[in-house]
């Protein structure tokens, strides 16, 4: 899988590309992660990015698996 967008970095990572994994990780539904990706619901350059208030949750559980994270593919390109 080409990761080209923070949410990709973030699935893949966290839960081998899967989004529903990724949802259960973070206490939310898939519709949720789906969303992040949806241009008809965020601004264009805002689709694919992951937002704010759920990236220290990430890192906690990244810190948890002992997952090392590139925080700069964790902004928009």
């Amino acid at each position: 899988m080409k990761v080209n967008t923070p949410l990709q970095y973030v699935t893949l990572l966290f839960a081998n590309g899967k989004r529903a994994e990724l949802a259960r990780l973070l206490g939310v539904s898939p519709s949720t992660i789906a969303g992040w990706d949806n241009v008809k619901r965020r601004p264009p350059e805002m689709a694919g990015t992951i937002p704010g208030s759920y990236v220290p949750k990430l890192l906690k559980i990244a810190a948890k698996r002992g997952l090392k994270v590139d925080l700069a593919k964790l902004l928009p390109s």
